[in-house]
């Protein structure tokens, strides 16, 4: 069963965004028949249509998931008390001191106080011209329009295990790369991403987008919304639409679920911790940390399957594309980084990049919205901050 996520979910006669379609309602659910690349064939009531995967997700709507819990919230009191029984519990059972400080989060592997940072900076809660998935500004009319209802129901347990996991990953590429703290640009940053975002799927996800201190071209997506684009990454890129559309393919892994699913059920991924940001003291537990090495794993050496990033590029154009940037952007950045020396990481867990822009042909082809004004860049007088 998928459930509808975002106001752009329609049901199409044919499996490409440009075909004649009716608009599906938040939280309808839908009966999967068939798949044709990011598309779902399914049963509605008496219909029979597809409908792109960016738009459905098998998890029911939820509560959009809050960022910064305070420290004295009552869940962040059971966990520490949780994450105290769980050292001690690994004391008596007379774990050497290096899975001791493992099981305690292990300093030397993440840096969850510069990620505290960016989930304050990142809140578009509180900016100017900001982005949810619940309300958005028209680009057709430039007026602003209620496009959905917030979900008044709980975020699932799924979801919190998921960004759980995400965080604890997102503070371990801080602490390889480190993280740039221009808080400018990473409002700015994270405006755009929530701007995209918003026509996802994850409605439910409060995203966070960070720039790496590292001159490799590459970018990254944690699951439960964490996402980073490293300096090189931004010093090519030469205008928001190839921005939007780098950031639209890392939204695209996460709305795809391109990490797998989190069961709540699943004890081998717990994370004992307070609610997603507590005041410090984060414990991870060893078998967590496991699952931790294997997605770091695929992050850095074997990359994601060839169909997937085929996905995500194409998921990377149509979500940008919903906002009237360039289609082609993506393909012209991916073009442009293609035998950079500082791309070697990006190519080696990655397709060949002149499959992916082949590829790219197809979806920028059907992806240009059809009414929608082009936005007034900002990328002109960002880039200068760039250090």
């Amino acid at each position: 069963m998928f459930y509808v996520q975002s106001p752009k979910a329609k049901l199409l006669a044919q499996p490409q965004l440009t075909a004649e379609g009716s608009p599906l309602n938040l939280g309808e659910s839908l009966t999967p028949m068939d798949e044709q690349g990011l598309f779902v064939q399914v049963r509605h009531e008496d219909k029979t249509g597809w409908v792109s995967k960016l738009f459905i997700s098998p998890i029911p709507p939820g509560s959009k998931i809050k960022l910064g819990v305070s420290s004295k919230s009552s869940e962040a009191v059971t966990a520490r008390q949780r994450a105290s029984d769980f050292t001690k519990t690994a004391a008596a059972r007379g774990l050497s001191e290096t899975e001791k400080m493992r099981v305690r989060g292990g300093a030397d592997l993440y840096d969850f106080e510069s990620l505290r940072w960016l989930e304050s900076v990142g809140d578009v809660s509180n900016q100017p011209n900001q982005y949810n998935s619940v309300t958005k500004q028209s680009n057709k009319t430039n007026a602003s329009t209620e496009t959905t209802v917030p979900s008044s129901e709980p975020v699932s347990e799924e979801t919190k295990k998921e960004v759980k996991i995400g965080r604890a990953l997102a503070a371990r590429l801080i602490q390889k790369y480190g993280l740039v703290q221009n808080e400018e640009f990473t409002r700015y940053l994270n405006r755009l991403g929530n701007k995209i975002a918003s026509v996802s799927s994850r409605s439910e996800l409060s995203f966070r987008f960070g720039i790496l201190n590292s001159n490799e071209i590459n970018a990254y997506a944690c699951p439960g919304g964490f996402i980073f684009i490293t300096k090189g990454s931004l010093a090519k890129i030469q205008s928001e639409s190839e921005l939007a559309g780098v950031l639209g393919h890392e939204i695209g892994h996460i709305a795809l679920f391109h990490s797998g699913k989190f069961p709540s059920e699943n004890v081998f991924l717990e994370i004992i911790s307070s609610m997603l940001a507590p005041s410090g003291g984060e414990v991870i537990s060893a078998a967590a940390s496991a699952t931790l090495d294997e997605l770091e794993k695929q992050l850095y050496e074997t990359g994601r399957d060839a169909s997937q990033e085929w996905d995500a590029d194409e998921a990377g154009v149509s979500l940008a594309s919903e906002w009237g940037y360039t289609p082609q952007a993506l393909g012209n950045y991916l073009a442009r980084i293609a035998k950079d020396e500082h791309s070697k990481h990006l190519t080696s867990t990655h397709p060949d990049t002149s499959s992916r822009i082949a590829k790219l042909v197809k979806a920028e082809a059907g992806a240009a919205v059809k009414g929608v004004i082009p936005p007034k860049e900002e990328w002109t007088q960002m880039k200068k901050l760039i250090p």
